[in-house]
């Protein structure tokens, strides 16, 4: 290879970089644009919402969309407690079910074990519509109908996305430190919480980011199992400011914006775990 041909392949790579970096800055513009539009619109008067061109800095800003939310009139703060609520109690049966049961699979030797965890990951085919009615009568049953309990029940048992997340994380820990621990009289729970948890703590961290995550926005099951409005969540809380007649936006996207900031913080404290579970897990040198 001469040197000029070294010189054009350095220099068509630069390029390439040059215009993947221009694309990734493009996407992530996008992205963040109706987050924007979301936070402008949330200090606007409702004559400002659909002005075009978009004021992306309201020429009049007020705060009547916030106004609205703690005025007392609409019982914002019930609603986001109930999401509080309801969205630590699901990552604390998260974190049990999903450690607990990603250890086993990993590192706890029963007969069925491997055959069993693929039955497991098969109900990942299974679309959620087939399962609404029988889980819905067997709440029913049990008496959970109108209970915040129907909405943090499920994730007691384990959803599938984290126990995978979990044996994967927990499939990198050396066999030969959990047979030491074991020739120390360590049993497998001491094992499990004292030397296995404390080596998959990113993993840990994005298991308890993402269902906190699913949990905090979910829609769709209290929309199917509550029925009072002083029990909803916050993402059922947006209806109150609209009807028949008129849509109150920029109180809606300042219910939004208050909801977003939880999922922020949250995100914002774990993430420089996120890119440590994906490239590495168990042991750190």
């Amino acid at each position: 290879m001469t040197k000029a041909t070294g010189k054009h392949l350095r220099a068509a790579r630069q390029v390439r970089k040059i215009l993947l970096s221009v694309l990734i800055w493009i996407l992530g513009i996008m992205m963040v644009i109706p987050f924007i539009w979301m936070l402008s619109t949330s200090f606007k008067g409702m004559n400002d919402v659909f002005t075009f061109p978009i004021e992306w800095i309201p020429k009049n800003p007020t705060l009547s969309g916030y106004q609205a939310l703690i005025s007392g009139k609409v019982p914002y703060f019930t609603f986001f407690w109930n999401s509080v609520k309801v969205a630590l109690i699901s990552v604390f049966g998260t974190f049990f079910s999903c450690t607990m049961a990603g250890y086993a699979y990993a590192k706890v030797h029963f007969i069925g074990r491997d055959k069993l965890f693929m039955v497991k990951l098969m109900t990942t085919m299974l679309p959620s519509l087939v399962t609404m009615l029988p889980t819905y009568i067997i709440y029913s049953k049990l008496g959970l109908l109108n209970t915040h309990a129907a909405l943090w029940v499920a994730y007691f048992f384990g959803g599938t996305f984290g126990v995978f997340l979990m044996r994967t994380a927990f499939v990198g820990i050396p066999d030969s430190l959990i047979d030491s621990a074991k020739i120390d009289g360590a049993g497998h729970f001491r094992i499990y919480w004292s030397i296995a948890l404390p080596n998959v703590r990113s993993s840990v961290s994005t298991l308890l980011f993402l269902y906190f995550l699913w949990s905090w926005n979910d829609y769709e099951t209290p929309l199917l199992y509550i029925w009072e409005s002083k029990m909803y969540t916050l993402p059922l809380a947006v209806k109150y400011f609209a009807d028949d007649q008129m849509q109150n936006f920029p109180a809606i996207m300042a219910a939004n914006v208050l909801m977003l900031l939880p999922i922020i913080i949250a995100f914002a404290s774990c993430q420089k775990f996120f890119v440590n579970s994906l490239v590495s897990s168990g042991l750190k040198g």
